[in-house]
């Protein structure tokens, strides 16, 4: 193993950059692709199911997967080839092991399509169980009842769910296992991709604990390993930076270091990992009767990827690493806005507070200082629009009944405020129409659109009913629904529209809503550069919490929506108290501090 250090090192860096290189830009080239051969810019929320169940997203999947994998073993053919040299004492030349992997790409990318279909193939039966449990267990019901109460159903669906999940990743354990030899088969041996799958079965059959445990064993060593010297040095750099205060002087070193550091460990137990794997692949192979292990003489590698240009390019590659460095730093720098207003939006009211979308959840809204209130509008069964989020009444009033099954007379009649405190039980289902008469002069709304049925009338509903007050300028609508967001773009295009993302595939950026509104977990600083360079605002939800609150400030995001809109105001305030250099270095210590004392103490 010690002999091999050098030249693993040496083709891991090669191979990463090949990868961030070819495969990143590949994928995402790919995808592009496919997004704009369906018609749109960006796929989101629903349109995900459809486009993933389409002939486009099913081959985006396979193709993914495809690659990924081949990319794997194109990684373990060179560190097979530099295991089997370290096991007879020779030394192998990085560029040798790079021109290997190049001739055996074509047969290793079949091979990864071969797997790839084989483990989506092995996965149909348990989606399939899936999908029958959510249908039977959950599909009566909306699925926030679910969340928030979780009845019995709710369990036993998770209770399948796991199981499922469980088996289906014993099955592909054992489909792993049962190819391991099929690299070494098809690079050693010279077979081709379905001979070296065949010949792997054969030559692992009856060895599925002989080979799998040693390597679960030794994998489950390397996350330990590296789980606890992350944690140590994360840790220690959390102490030092406790003493450093807001001095950027101080704080910058100490960041930097911490994470040179961090970083270079955690790559290194990786590295490890990889390479004691590949040998245990050399020895588990040359221990099967009938394979002599033999490494070939390497071919001729072209000039272009001799030792001696490999090391010009690293030293170039090296210096242009240096200048995107530095580049990127000053661009970092520039674009800070450390200063952005940014409004607080209560989601549903101040649903902490009250039960949401009531009278009563608007009122204390008013109250914490937001700048909006966000609410759920649909339709009753008599085309009443309503405040209300989920398409039944069992979170809120204990009521198996659909709203699109209640006339508005009958619902306002029925306490939905009980379910959240005693001193809620005449709280009753709100109008839009109420709502947008206390709203005025007071607080703007989002409204949100919800679809929980098709319902072809809202958009226009809304629209109108927002004209006939003149309360454009006083409310933004929203949705999930990107094909009803246009509708309410085309017919009334004095009122803001915004669209609700959950996941999405392609460029949100370029759509046609006036802002997008976020998941705060998919929200990145690139997602917010691009939305604002498109002059699109981003709205994130749902943020409760000190560090999401911070992290959503420090990207520069436009709106945070929240439950409570008089904490997430508090943090502001706190925030918009520190100085520029402050902030900077609050920034730099949250990397390693969770409950960064320095702005808590202030609220």
């Amino acid at each position: 193993m010690r002999g091999a250090a050098r030249p693993v090192v040496g083709f891991e860096f090669w191979f990463s950059l090949i990868y961030a290189v070819v495969l990143a830009p590949l994928t995402a080239w790919l995808l592009n692709r496919l997004v704009l051969f369906s018609g749109q810019v960006a796929i989101s929320n629903q349109e995900l199911v459809r486009f993933f169940l389409s002939t486009q997203g099913a081959g985006f999947v396979l193709l993914s997967i495809t690659f990924v994998l081949a990319f794997v073993f194109l990684e373990q053919v060179g560190l097979l080839i530099i295991s089997m040299a370290a096991t007879e004492g020779r030394r192998v030349l990085v560029s040798a092991v790079l021109w290997e992997n190049m001739t055996h790409m074509p047969a290793l990318i079949r091979l990864g399509l071969l797997q790839a279909m084989s483990y989506g193939l092995a996965g149909l039966p348990f989606a399939g169980g899936a999908a029958l449990t959510y249908i039977f267990l959950l599909g009566d019901r909306d699925i926030n009842y679910y969340l928030a109460v979780q009845p019995w159903q709710w369990w036993v669906a998770l209770l399948i769910a796991g199981l499922l999940i469980l088996l289906y990743l014993m099955v592909a354990a054992w489909l792993f296992v049962r190819w391991l030899f099929a690299v070494p088969a098809l690079v050693f041996e010279n077979l081709r991709p379905v001979g070296a799958l065949k010949k792997s079965w054969q030559r692992t059959r009856h060895r599925f604990w002989a080979l799998g445990m040693p390597q679960g064993v030794w994998w489950l060593f390397i996350l330990l390993a590296s789980f606890i010297t992350t944690w140590v040095l994360r840790t220690i750099a959390a102490q030092l930076l406790t003493h450093a205060g807001l001095s950027l002087a101080h704080i910058l070193p100490l960041v930097v270091a911490a994470l040179a550091v961090t970083v270079i460990v955690d790559l290194a137990w990786f590295i490890v990992g990889k390479a004691v794997h590949a040998l245990l692949i050399v020895d588990f192979y040359g221990e099967t009767p009938g394979v002599k292990l033999r490494l070939h003489e390497p071919a001729q590698v072209p000039k272009l990827i001799s030792p001696a240009y490999l090391r010009k390019l690293a030293w170039v590659g090296v210096g242009v690493a240096l200048v995107l460095a530095i580049a990127a730093g000053a661009a970092f720098i520039e674009n800070l806005d450390l200063n952005r207003q940014i409004a607080v939006t209560a989601h549903r009211g101040s649903s902490l507070k009250a039960p949401e979308n009531t009278m009563s959840a608007l009122r204390l809204a008013v109250a914490d200082g937001a700048n909006y209130a966000e609410i759920d509008v649909q339709t009753t069964a008599d085309g009443v629009v309503i405040l209300m989020h989920d398409a039944d009444l069992m979170r809120v009033a204990a009521i198996n009944r659909k709203i699109q099954d209640i006339r508005y007379e009958e619902l306002r009649e029925i306490d939905i405020g009980s379910w959240f405190g005693p001193d809620f039980s005449n709280e009753q289902t709100p109008t839009l129409e109420e709502a947008i008469a206390f709203a005025r002069g007071r607080i703007r709304l989002n409204i949100e659109l919800k679809y929980n049925r098709p319902d072809p009338e809202l958009a226009g509903k809304v629209g109108h009913m927002v004209r006939r007050n003149a309360f454009a300028e006083a409310c933004v609508i929203t949705s999930l629904d990107y094909q009803e967001l246009q509708k309410i773009k085309e017919s009334f295009p004095e009122i803001k529209a915004g669209l609700i993302v959950f996941r999405a595939l392609g460029n949100l950026a370029q759509t046609k809503a006036d802002f997008l509104s976020i998941d705060a977990a998919q929200t990145t600083p690139r997602l917010v550069r691009k939305a604002h360079h498109n002059g699109k605002e981003i709205h994130v939800w749902t943020v409760n919490d000190l560090q999401t609150t911070l992290t959503m400030i420090e990207v520069g995001v436009d709106n945070i929506i929240t439950d409570n809109p008089e904490f997430v105001l508090n943090v502001i305030r706190a925030w918009n108290d520190l100085s520029d250099m402050e902030k900077i270095a609050l920034r730099l210590r949250r990397l390693f501090l969770e409950d960064d004392p320095m702005l808590v103490v202030d609220l």
